[in-house]
């Protein structure tokens, strides 16, 4: 057991030095951590909507090239009901149409035949960055260098180079 002289101080607790000290680093990550935190936010906001973009663009290449490949003619007339058409793949029996809407950014993949309608959602582009992230290049009143190719542009980052997204009719002979 230790005894302590009376009028002798503990030696436990903090000094004022220390007690600023802390208070100083206290007030410097307060300030600085709702700044990191609304970066962090920014920058997962933005990685999120080029994403986004990049998986409606991955989308749309899986059915483009066999829709194209089975259409007899490519037009940019509505079907099925859509107006803000893309480009109208017409084949017997059916008719696949490619929409982009744009109050909501939705790419879709309108499938229309005698049997109903089928809407599949490719994917959203961010609005802010583009009224048309997706056009039709050649393939309908747009002459192609090959009349049996049709092409689509997608720019789903203004700062990034489009991708163009070409496919191949098949003859009328097969």
């Amino acid at each position: 057991m230790t005894k302590q002289r009376a009028g002798s101080r503990s030696e436990s607790g903090f000094t004022l030095t220390e007690l600023l000290v802390t208070i100083v680093i206290l007030g410097i990550i307060g300030a600085l951590l709702p700044q990191a935190i609304l970066l962090g936010l920014r920058f997962t906001a933005g990685t999120e909507r080029r994403v986004a973009a990049t998986g409606a663009t991955g989308t749309l290449n899986r059915y483009f090239g066999g829709d194209v490949h089975s259409a007899d003619r490519v037009t940019t007339t509505p079907a099925c009901g859509v107006a803000d058409v893309i480009v109208h793949l017409g084949r017997s029996g059916s008719d696949v149409v490619y929409a982009y809407d744009r109050p909501t950014g939705a790419l879709s993949r309108v499938t229309c035949t005698d049997r109903g309608v089928v809407t599949t959602l490719l994917g959203r582009f961010d609005t802010t960055t583009s009224t048309h992230p997706v056009t039709l290049d050649c393939g309908a009143e747009t002459p192609c260098t090959s009349p049996m190719e049709v092409t689509l542009t997608v720019r789903s980052n203004p700062g990034a180079p489009p991708t163009a997204l070409t496919a191949v009719r098949r003859s009328s002979a097969s």
